[in-house]
């Protein structure tokens, strides 16, 4: 027998064994008996983020603590693969008890509704502030922001984010000669990365002013656009809330272009400005090169979510602080005509977390919903994770109180650079001209009122197509409500919700109907 021969003999047996002991462990795991009052339970998140899994694993052990029969096992999942992860084990039936509904489709369809629940008090908040409170008013937002068409609501938040622009302070005083030098307002960060270049050009070091990507480009555009087009939502959208459709329509009309209207040049310029701030080729970068590049101290700044802090603290060897993304104010020598002025921060929610539908121990999970929303436990992730709670009253740590967003501010608008898919495509296309090394504003305008139109009408196209569904549904679900009795636990007044609702949707089918002559409703 050759040595060849006897390599692969040895190989072909390996993987035999291999085989042999992966059934024996599937199967003798199958059949191991469990006891019967041991209650297993699975909870699955994308929240990899420093501190998270920890804040999760330390709520754990507690709770397994207070219920010895309980034993919980946390399933994290990188963010990029969970939506598809989350989906491959809903339709397979294998969906771990409590899931985060991050990018999961139809909640009403695979989580548990906790509205019968809600108004009960929260039993593990005894000897806080909130005993007796409901538990649906713990939450900072009394859970409107989770309410559904149907007014149930199907998951409960742990935390509450937003976006922070955050500053090597070290690095700060050396540029600067001051730690005190931070940005209020745009002007700031353009004097600021203006003294980052010459600090360059003095040192020969290549100092980025603010490392960016593009996830966290797309976040400073919006922050910052939004502020430029404030007075147009006020004087076009009655509503005071530009919708997408909306904006199709003062497209189509003429009313907005993006050569001839101010605010939509300026907010082009804007953009470009800022891209001369961010590490070059940012559009090709991904978060984890953002987050290094601040780490090794090759930028100043970085407009990051506020659950990067954790790791920022944590991974830092400098001094960080965090303050709100500094926007253009009404004294901006260029852009102050065009701004009423900071826009209101809206908090965002994470760790949404509900009940699957197929869980055989909905009563375990619930208890431990309510558990991890608790004030005492909200408190212990909070500090473990280094991110807000969404529980009120729960003590703020002294370092995340920069963190706090605040409700002061003006209405946001709207950006210039997003529309509808296929208007998207064709802003995409020549967007360099705009975030390019060589800019060139004027040719972009021009190019996109030229060629626009079309791919506005495909948009509005689809979204007649969508409106027309989602009125049909609402009709279905409207002759349901007239069939409930006044004492089912769905009322008949939920009826009138709908009914505004298919009222609404009605009206922008029709409205929009006359901007698309080609569409069939069949």
């Amino acid at each position: 027998m050759n040595a060849k021969h006897f390599r692969n003999v040895i190989g072909v047996a390996v993987l035999c064994l291999a085989i042999v002991a992966s059934f024996w462990r599937v199967t003798s795991r199958t059949v191991q008996p469990v006891p019967s009052d041991r209650i297993e339970l699975r909870i699955g998140h994308p929240h990899l983020h420093s501190g998270m899994r920890e804040g999760f694993a330390a709520a754990i052990e507690s709770y397994q603590r207070l219920h010895p029969n309980v034993s919980i096992t946390q399933v994290a999942v990188p963010q990029r693969l969970y939506p598809i992860w989350a989906r491959v084990q809903l339709v397979g039936g294998t969906a771990v008890d409590i899931l985060d509904a991050f990018n999961v489709p139809e909640p009403t369809r695979h989580f548990v509704s906790l509205t019968p629940w809600l108004d009960e008090p929260n039993a593990y908040n005894a000897g806080t502030s909130l005993e007796g409170v409901a538990w649906r008013d713990t939450f900072f937002d009394g859970l409107s922001s989770q309410l559904s068409l149907s007014e149930e609501i199907y998951a409960v938040m742990l935390q509450t984010v937003s976006h922070r622009l955050f500053i090597n302070l070290d690095l700060l005083s050396e540029i600067t000669g001051s730690q005190d030098d931070v940005p209020r307002d745009f002007d700031d960060l353009r004097r600021l990365a203006e003294q980052v270049r010459n600090y360059n050009q003095r040192t020969g070091k290549r100092i980025v002013p603010i490392a960016s990507c593009r996830p966290y480009a797309n976040v400073t555009f919006a922050k910052m656009l939004r502020s430029l087009t404030q007075k147009l939502v006020r004087d076009h959208s009655p509503s005071r809330t530009m919708s997408l459709p909306e904006l199709d329509r003062l497209i189509l009309d003429g009313t907005f272009s993006y050569s001839r209207t101010p605010e939509f040049i300026h907010s082009l310029e804007l953009m470009s400005e800022l891209s001369q701030m961010f590490t070059p080729g940012f559009l090709q970068f991904e978060h984890e090169d953002a987050i290094a590049t601040y780490l090794r101290q090759h930028s100043l700044m970085i407009i990051a979510g506020t659950w990067d802090y954790g790791t920022l603290e944590k991974n830092a060897p400098f001094k960080t602080r965090g303050l709100p993304v500094p926007t253009p104010s009404p004294s901006d020598h260029h852009y102050g005509p065009f701004t009423l002025g900071q826009v209101a921060e809206v908090p965002m929610n994470a760790a949404e977390l509900g009940i699957i539908r197929t869980s055989p121990n909905r009563e375990a999970a619930l208890d431990f919903l309510r558990y991890l929303s608790s004030q005492p436990v909200a408190a212990q992730f909070s500090r473990i994770s280094q991110r807000l709670s969404a529980i009120i009253d729960t003590p703020i740590p002294k370092s995340l109180e920069q963190l706090r967003t605040t409700s002061e501010g003006a209405a946001n608008g709207f950006r210039v650079d997003v529309l509808g898919a296929n208007a998207n495509t064709l802003i995409n296309r020549h967007i360099h001209l705009v975030v390019g090394p060589q800019p060139d504003i004027s040719k972009f305008a021009e190019l996109i009122d030229a060629e626009i139109a079309p791919y506005i009408r495909q948009d509005l196209a689809t979204q007649l197509r969508n409106s027309k569904r989602e009125i049909r549904d609402l009709d279905t679900a409207l002759a349901l409500h007239l069939t409930f009795p006044e004492n089912k636990a769905l009322p008949r007044t939920t009826w009138t919700l709908y009914a505004e609702q298919q009222h609404k949707r009605q009206y922008d089918h029709l409205i929009t109907r006359r901007y698309v002559p080609s569409y069939s409703p069949h």
